[in-house]
């Protein structure tokens, strides 16, 4: 038997990250305007990033350089920027190219005229076509949270309209239609189904529960801490499942420091100088996917911070650790993702 959930909307509006490379600050702060102008408009919001964190780039085009070995160079637009180097091979994000281009040959999918509202609008519009999966597991995890769905060997189906958008299982993981309209999912019917019903069709967009909920908690508004993680002391249960693009250095910073010596959240923010917003955040992600507890009892023995972790930092395209100029080699990819939908197939 069926059941039909509670289906009162969230209010809240799917957050999407754009990272800019090689543009002035003026033209950042065109493009920012636009994205503000977008916002008010549509039913999500995008946000300017570090490139390390971004959902899809914009790189000025007049700033781009073909390389031998078939990788692109991508001179900085600010005097304390650095040459960024990208294999176009290895990047599974839509990365969008500002005309001019410097490079004749270099064929980008996306391409925009600066100059021109309409001509940005149409390439966010594409951006969002690829994004679209991405804003309906935002949906996702928001209704979960809000309404505590209990998830444990449970099977969701969630459909609009008689059409299958998302599924999601504890054993298959979560799967979404690749044209799954976000402005919809207001509409969403989420109906529960026996475990057997959790074959994920081969053509949606998977995920799992771990970057479902890592993704929702970094970008949400909302308060994801629960209150007694604000007074207790709070404890390392295991680093987070996630792939490694997805952890930014405060977050690996939290994960060393809790691992190698539990810690009130006042007493993190002295140990990290995190300020109390940026702190309850990032916790809040980690207790999202199990990684850390206040119930010492959950956990496991502390490890000396001198112990090798395989942790590294991640990228940052503010990082000036380097020389001035020296180009930084950027190799993010996300693992298996099938092509990008056409956003003028469906809207």
């Amino acid at each position: 038997m069926l059941t039909r959930s509670n289906n009162a909307p969230s209010a809240e509006r799917p957050v999407l990250r754009l990272g800019l490379a090689g543009f002035t600050t003026a033209e950042q702060s065109s493009l920012n305007i636009a994205l503000a102008l977008r916002a008010a408009k549509y039913q999500m919001n995008w946000q300017l990033a570090q490139l390390g964190d971004a959902d899809a780039w914009c790189v000025n085009g007049s700033r781009v350089s073909a390389l031998p070995d078939g990788t692109l160079r991508i001179v900085p637009g600010l005097p304390s920027g650095r040459s960024i180097r990208i294999n176009p091979a290895e990047i599974d994000w839509p990365v969008a190219f500002s005309t001019p281009l410097a490079a004749p040959d270099f064929k980008p999918t996306y391409l925009f005229q600066p100059n021109s509202p309409e001509s940005i609008a149409s390439m966010l519009t594409q951006l969002e076509g690829w994004l679209r999966p991405l804003m309906v597991q935002f949906h996702l995890a928001s209704y979960i949270v809000e309404k505590n769905i209990d998830l444990r060997s449970r099977v969701f189906h969630v459909s609009v309209n008689g059409k299958l958008y998302a599924l999601l299982s504890r054993r298959a993981g979560i799967g979404v239609w690749p044209l799954a309209d976000p402005g919809e999912m207001r509409n969403a019917v989420w109906n529960h189904r026996p475990g057997m019903a959790d074959d994920i069709p081969g053509y949606f967009v998977r995920t799992d529960f771990s970057q479902l909920m890592w993704q929702y908690a970094t970008r949400t508004t909302r308060d994801c801490l629960p209150p007694h993680y604000r007074t207790r002391r709070l404890f390392l249960r295991r680093p987070p499942r996630l792939p490694m693009r997805l952890l930014n250095d405060a977050s690996l910073m939290l994960v060393s420091e809790l691992g190698a010596t539990p810690g009130t959240l006042k007493e993190l923010a002295q140990r990290t100088g995190m300020d109390a917003v940026q702190l309850s955040r990032q916790l809040a992600a980690l207790y999202m996917v199990g990684s850390i507890t206040a119930d010492p009892k959950r956990a496991p023995a502390p490890r000396s911070a001198a112990d090798g972790s395989g942790w590294n930092s991640a990228f940052d395209s503010t990082d000036l650790s380097t020389p001035v100029g020296s180009d930084m080699t950027v190799k993010l990819t996300l693992g298996n993702r099938p092509p990008p939908p056409d956003a003028r197939t469906e809207h």
